[in-house]
């Protein structure tokens, strides 16, 4: 039986994180970093990345992300 609030994935689907990052000149929001680029389409030069995961349900975060974080 499902613990409350957890939602299970279909079979072979694995939780998928990204780090977190920051863009250099405009650090007001969190971003989800994702290889050369932010999900919502930063360049990895242009951000500062921290040692912590992307947390979907923090404020702070950009919609973009926080979006196709959750439907990745």
């Amino acid at each position: 039986m499902p613990q409350h609030g957890h939602h299970p994935r279909p079979a072979g689907l694995a939780r998928t994180n990204f780090t977190a990052c920051r863009e250099t000149a405009d650090p007001a929001l969190e971003h989800a970093l994702a290889d050369k680029a932010t999900l919502c389409g930063i360049p990895r030069p242009q951000v500062t990345v921290y040692r912590h995961l992307f947390a979907t349900r923090q404020s702070g975060t950009c919609s973009d992300c926080r979006v196709k974080a959750v439907a990745a």
